[in-house]
């Protein structure tokens, strides 16, 4: 049965403004050219398991020095072991209050543990990427302000920046290039997408001069193990993504968007919000408190629409941190900053030129004296990924704890070849 309300001449209204004059021709770039594949005769069991290993042992380790917004730090093998228990990786994502008790704690854990990390005094229960979770915080803003214009801090990602101007094309909210009475939010990414770490405290003064919210959105979210909390500085909302903390790389995703806020906010966060109580008989137990989205109790005044949260890999990113704990993610985040300041300095030794002109953590821009694109060619022929190319023979380079001194020193002795 067909439940979409459109009539065939909603259609072609549509149609016509993407330039198709079919759904078919919509969808003809997505359809599996099934005339054009080549397949071998059906195979058992036995040999299809016996052909996709001798693919996959085509495979060869990789050594990341590319970040730009998906790192490659150590997973510990607990993670696997217990995401993937029957009761969690088969669980639905909790819409009702009667959801199992040991999800909602895994949630509330979540929350607690994001607060902690930025700062913030209330956490929801995810998002679904550190892109849409920032796109979320501009309409959350918005709501709040009665404004409609969001300014941007030059060094945003620019896949961010691409998935909150589709926010913003979908509703009224607009791009400004100034802060003043109309502005509904201001936005800085920390460490920038070039690896800058700026002091926001003169913006966010300027933001709160004129009643703005200040949202902070944070690249790789293991810095704030040792860099001063947003929240200190004075940050209205908190948003990033969470694939560092225990999440694979797996080809962009799935991913794990966070958002955090200041108290005078809570009612306003997408999603919904996991909090404890106790019975009848005094007992602990774990309820969702707050959905505030247009099913439930907000209706029309809800600010999102937003209907999951993703569960399974906020359930990673709790393991992750309880099994690393303060101590072993201040580790991994010392040796991210540690393994990146030693790369820098020796490709500056070897003619590379560091365009940050403030502190970085893990991530920083340096200007080739040689062909940029040659330089990840050639390093891929060694199964190393060399960084990000952004033009103009910079490279945007990143590493982490599993970036050991020797592979640093492979990359060095390969660039300078």
């Amino acid at each position: 049965m067909n439940f979409i309300p459109h009539t065939k001449d909603d259609i072609s209204k549509m149609l016509s403004v993407v330039g198709c004059s079919t759904l078919d021709e919509l969808v003809s770039e997505f359809k599996p050219r099934l005339s054009e594949l080549k397949l071998d005769e059906p195979k058992s069991e036995m040999d299809i398991v016996s052909y996709m290993t001798a693919l996959s042992e085509k495979n060869s380790p990789m050594k990341y020095f590319a970040g730009g917004g998906s790192y490659d730090h150590y997973i510990p093998s607990i993670i696997s072991h217990l995401v993937s228990r029957g009761e969690f990786l088969t669980s639905y994502t909790p819409y009702q209050p009667e959801a199992s008790q040991g999800v909602l704690q895994v949630l509330y854990e979540f929350q607690t543990f994001i607060c902690l990390l930025t700062g913030m005094d209330v956490s929801n229960a995810s998002l679904y990427d550190g892109a849409s979770a920032l796109a979320e915080a501009a309409l959350l803003s918005s709501a709040h302000t009665k404004r409609k214009g969001v300014f941007v801090e030059d060094g945003l990602n620019p896949n961010y920046f691409k998935v909150l101007q589709t926010y913003c094309d979908g509703t009224e909210l607009y791009i400004t290039n100034s802060i003043d009475q109309n502005t509904a939010c201001v936005i800085s990414q920390t460490p920038d997408f070039k690896g800058n770490i700026k002091n926001p405290s003169g913006l966010i003064e300027k933001t709160h001069q004129n009643n703005a919210l200040f949202i902070n959105c944070i690249s790789d979210a293991t810095s704030l193990a040792i860099i001063k909390t947003p929240g200190e500085f004075g940050a209205d909302i908190v948003v990033g993504e969470g694939q560092s903390f225990g999440i694979p790389k797996s080809f962009g995703g799935p991913y794990l968007g966070y958002i955090a806020v200041k108290e005078f906010l809570t009612k306003k966060l997408p999603g919904r919000i996991v909090g404890m109580t106790t019975d009848d008989k005094g007992n602990e137990g774990f309820v969702l408190t707050l959905q505030a989205r247009e099913q439930f109790i907000r209706r029309e005044r809800a600010t999102s629409n937003i209907t999951t949260n993703q569960t399974l890999l906020a359930l990673t990113t709790t393991i992750y941190l309880a099994s690393l704990g303060k101590s072993g993610l201040q580790n991994v985040a010392r040796a991210s900053y540690h393994r990146a300041h030693v790369l820098q300095e020796k490709l500056c030794k070897n003619g590379f030129e560091l365009i940050n002109t403030n502190p970085f953590y893990n991530e920083f821009l340096v200007k080739s004296p040689k062909s940029t694109e040659k330089i990840i060619a050639d390093l891929m022929e060694d199964n190393i990924l060399a960084g990000i190319d952004i033009g103009d023979n910079k490279l945007l380079i990143s590493c982490t704890e599993k970036n050991s001194l020797q592979d640093i020193d492979s990359y060095i002795s390969k660039v300078i070849a």
